[in-house]
């Protein structure tokens, strides 16, 4: 009995005694036992997320409210939705532009950056309609401010050059 394993010893004997119908019969109890756990921890799993879901009902309301408030703060004032521009368009990729790769800079209304670059060359444009100013386009950064006045002069100085001064008539049945 000084033995620490003699106690152990009729157990063990008694387990290898056992009949093969009942050692069946233990190993399904186990089996039945192991299912039943495995069905009541997902109970209570299932329970649990009804639980959290729940809980959390009221603040899922609350975000709701919110998202609301905050997209009727950004439609105040706003009594019809904004235009697309043909700068938008083009920046976008949805309207084509002369130089492929090329996409415009716009502002926040859509109108055109007066400066528009593309690679290393950067020239003046009409904000309104994207039309290249003629004469500035530079390798590097331009001065546009000065390219509107210039551009301006230029134009006065046209329509003056255009202008008929005096109404000549051919006749070109004489020649």
């Amino acid at each position: 009995m000084s033995d620490p394993e003699t106690p152990n010893q009729p157990l063990l004997q008694a387990a290898t005694n056992v009949p093969a119908a009942q050692r069946g019969n233990s190993y399904r109890a186990y089996k039945v036992a192991g299912l039943t756990l495995l069905a009541c921890l997902l109970i209570a799993g299932q329970a649990m997320i009804a639980y959290f879901l729940l809980n959390q009902r009221s603040d899922i309301k609350s975000l709701e409210e919110q998202n609301s408030n905050l997209q009727a703060e950004m439609t105040k004032g706003r009594s019809a939705p904004r235009q697309v521009t043909d700068c938008q368009l083009e920046a976008a990729g949805k309207k084509p532009v002369r130089v492929p790769g090329f996409h415009p800079s716009c502002d926040e209304r859509g109108l055109y950056q007066p400066q528009q670059c593309f690679m290393t060359h950067c020239w003046c444009v009409n904000p309104a309609n994207g039309q290249e100013i003629p004469g500035t386009i530079k390798n590097g950064q331009v001065s546009c401010s000065a390219a509107f006045i210039a551009a301006d002069e230029i134009a006065s100085r046209d329509q003056q050059w255009f202008k008929p001064k005096i109404m000549i008539r051919y006749n070109f049945r004489n020649f």
